[in-house]
């Protein structure tokens, strides 16, 4: 773009609101020397900043911004006033488009898996622990409840790794075009942003879990005052998790975040009663307990199937444009593969319940991989950009 004046500001317009990361907008003048003069201004989705473009000659625009969403975006442009000239600084005329580095999007992938990983089997598993256990009387087994909370226990601590590996991620995703993802610029302008926001209440939230099974694991038998309160807070998780989804851009927002909470909750409450049964099956004093865990099991993950077939559904039609999307963008790619695997772990719990007794254990574990699997194919689709 070349411009016959020189103008007073550059104007980025932006589809939805956002956050700046640092200083948000650099530009370089001809001889490589910073040319935007005061802060950036951000409102809503339009951000600006003043510049001095008073040589002739190319700019270059470099902004870097954190969507409502908690998406990081960063690229840059070119305009040149009176003639264009070799680019500022020996830097190419532009680093890309709208967008984050690889090595940024595969940290930010395994972050929302581990996050999802430990929602599911943290929070999942107490849950069959409440539903299942307790009215059979089997959690008033030592040995039994021993594995539970062990179980239990483990995965909060992966609840709280994915945060710092989720700030990680998201300063790599910034920090390409010469800042590296450790730039005390980048990481604390991700941390003063909606994403460092998300994380904080995530992280509160793993602290507050941590301290309520602490007090249900050392509470009387049948006592759930505290067991109840974090089977709420996994809720209020995963609408926190909707804050960092695709489900805060969609409209009436309400409605997303509820879709996406639910849809959430009911993977949770899949996965985990999954594993809560391999973790339980073979404990002293279960085995007379057997038929009754499966059935009850069995119904969680009925229900749970149904509730992720409708909120999938609706979450798809908010997020696509139509069924070509499925093959032709990356989003749809995933979620294609999402439900392949899907379809995959239903046809194994169909062989399971026909299987004899003493291998059933067997396709669990199979059914168990293949839904972390899904796992770390929603903290891909999470990452990416959805068509709509």
């Amino acid at each position: 773009m070349v411009l016959s004046q020189a103008p007073g500001s550059v104007r980025l317009i932006f589809n939805e609101p956002v956050d700046l990361v640092g200083r948000g907008v650099r530009v370089l003048g001809p001889d490589g020397r910073r040319a935007e003069h005061g802060p950036a201004q951000v409102s809503g989705g339009v951000v600006s900043v003043g510049v001095a473009a008073t040589e002739p000659g190319s700019y270059l625009v470099i902004w870097r911004v954190v969507a409502r969403d908690t998406h990081p975006a960063q690229g840059t442009f070119a305009f040149s006033v009176g003639h264009p000239s070799s680019p500022p600084g020996g830097m190419p005329a532009a680093l890309g488009g709208p967008g984050e580095s690889r090595q940024g999007l595969v940290l930010q992938m395994l972050a929302r898996a581990l996050h999802f990983a430990g929602y599911a089997l943290g929070f999942g598993v107490l849950a069959f622990r409440q539903i299942v256990l307790v009215p059979l009387v089997v959690a008033a087994d030592p040995r039994v409840e021993r594995r539970v909370w062990r179980l239990i226990g483990a995965v909060v601590l992966v609840l709280l790794i994915a945060e710092p590996v989720a700030l990680l991620a998201q300063a790599a995703s910034l920090s390409a075009g010469g800042s590296g993802p450790l730039d005390p610029e980048v990481v604390w302008g991700a941390l003063d942003s909606s994403f460092g926001r998300v994380l904080a209440q995530r992280l509160g939230g793993a602290v507050l879990f941590w301290v309520l099974i602490g007090a249900a694991r050392n509470a009387r038998a049948g006592d759930t005052r505290t067991t109840w309160p974090a089977l709420l807070l996994g809720l209020a998780v995963a609408l926190v998790d909707g804050e960092a989804a695709h489900a805060i851009g969609t409209r009436p927002s309400w409605l997303g975040l509820g879709v996406n909470t639910l849809h959430e909750a009911a993977m949770g409450a899949w996965v985990g009663g999954l594993f809560g049964v391999l973790a339980v099956w073979r404990a002293p004093g279960v085995a007379g307990y057997h038929p009754q865990i499966v059935s009850r099991a069995a119904r969680i993950a009925l229900c749970s199937v149904i509730l992720l077939l409708v909120t999938g559904t609706v979450m798809a039609l908010q997020h696509l444009t139509g069924l070509r999307d499925l093959v032709v963008t990356a989003y749809g790619r995933t979620l294609s593969a999402k439900l392949f695997v899907i379809v995959a772990v239903l046809l194994l719990a169909f062989a399971s319940a026909r299987a004899p007794a003493e291998r059933r254990s067997l396709w669990w574990t199979a059914e168990a991989a293949l839904l972390l699997s899904v796992l770390a194919l929603a903290g891909l689709l999470v990452s990416l950009p959805p068509p709509a």
